[in-house]
């Protein structure tokens, strides 16, 4: 039996939650931001914004020329998360096999249960119906069916907003004639850009070019473009109940503008490496690699190094220092920098290590243990440290969900 696969994309998600909640708001632009009266970016552009050419990751000021009458709207990441909760809640009630992509986005298993509702559209709009009922009718959704995951994601994308789409399997000749290979997700620009410069160009075209210069040029990568430009995608949908194996940890933040000056900057970098490492305990893990980067810009590109200790750690003060010492030998010292991150990979799991040796790491061991009891109890700005004290605390970015650590439901 074929499967059925179901991509759901909520339409301007953050944008018409804001709507859904502020009835002001609704049938004109609006832009939502981080921080409205500073400079930063268009985290979701309402629909009335999106005729105006308003998009994503476009900075305030480039959209306001846009569409001098846009809202600027400041993110509340916490009513987003609530939202997501709710129609989560609803979509667990049609297949256990529900993965979470993002926020705002869903791959469903339907094979075995769409003949209850007549078929896989019949279903869809059951599921559109209730989200009108429990969301409201300013928070609307797009459904694509395939099957399989990358298809149903561009049938989804191609039918939007609000709307509901079916790529049938003898349409899939027609369609893989037509769409350009940067329409299907997975394939980014670079890639494009290195295939468009051999004269692939849609995706018949990719399904045409030999598996071995596929796999010659771009590894184990090429095995999956070469399915791609068959129309096909294997990927499984790995339910939300299936815990994916985490591969790092990591937290950015875009800075204001007076703490972009870099000493600040380090500062900032204080507390994110103190978040990283509590996330690591949370989870139960600790490691080894080490990534510092920055921007000079918004738009400018990411410079950043590793290193790898010689002992693996979730202790924060232990993450910043190796991060200090990234950031000594990199070539480009700035004096001032727009965003600042750390990660850190090669992990393992903290359960069954041997406990540490030195007197000095066991009672920080002990001490991140009591932070994160009282973290716990009273909210994570009941004990910071000093270094974060030095500036005023910056609000919370409304975008990167994907990565979240607090919305698990």
């Amino acid at each position: 039996m074929a499967r059925i696969i179901m991509h759901l994309d909520m339409d301007s998600y953050f944008a018409s939650v804001e709507q859904q909640a502020n009835p002001s708001l609704r049938g004109i632009p609006i832009g939502v931001t981080g921080r409205p009266k500073e400079r930063s970016i268009i985290v979701a552009a309402s629909r009335e914004a999106k005729r105006w050419g308003v998009k994503s990751a476009m900075p305030n000021w480039e959209a306001l020329k846009l569409c001098p009458s846009l809202k600027l709207v400041s993110g509340k990441a916490e009513r987003y998360i609530a939202t997501t909760k709710r129609f989560l809640s609803i979509l667990k009630r049609y297949t256990p096999l529900l993965e979470v992509f993002s926020i705002d986005e869903v791959f469903m298993d339907v094979t075995q249960e769409a003949r209850r509702y007549g078929g896989p559209l019949n279903m869809a709009r059951s599921i559109k119906d209730e989200f009108r009922e429990a969301l409201g009718e300013c928070i609307t959704a797009t459904v694509g069916i395939a099957s399989n995951k990358a298809f149903a994601k561009l049938i989804a994308k191609r039918n939007k907003p609000n709307g509901i789409g079916q790529l049938r399997d003898e349409e899939v000749p027609s369609l893989l004639s037509e769409i350009p290979i940067g329409e299907v997700c997975g394939i980014g620009r670079r890639i494009e850009g290195r295939l468009e410069r051999v004269g692939i160009h849609t995706l018949a075209d990719l399904g045409r070019t030999s598996q071995r210069y596929l796999k010659q040029e771009f590894g184990v990568y090429g095995l999956f473009l070469k399915e791609i430009g068959q129309g096909r995608d294997p990927t499984p949908v790995i339910p939300y109940t299936t815990a994916a194996p985490v591969k790092s940890v990591g937290h950015s933040k875009s800075l204001p503008p007076q703490l972009r000056s870099i000493d600040l900057a380090l500062l900032v970098l204080r507390g994110l490496c103190d978040k990283v490492g509590r996330r690591l305990r949370k989870l139960g893990y600790v490691g080894r690699t080490v990534y510092f980067g920055f921007r000079l810009g918004s738009m400018s590109p990411h410079h950043g190094k590793q290193i790898t200790l010689p002992f693996s750690t979730d202790d924060g003060e232990v993450i910043y220092n190796a991060c200090l010492a990234i950031e000594r030998k990199m070539l480009i010292h700035p004096k001032n920098v727009s965003q600042v991150g750390v990660s850190v990979s090669n992990l393992a799991e903290r359960r069954g290590r041997s406990g540490y040796l030195l007197d000095e790491d066991r009672r920080r061991e002990r001490l991140n243990a009591a932070t994160d009891r009282i973290r716990d109890r009273f909210g994570e700005r009941a004990i910071v440290t000093g270094e974060t004290l030095l500036f005023d605390a910056i609000p919370e970015h409304v975008g990167g969900f994907s990565q979240g650590e607090e919305w698990e439901f």
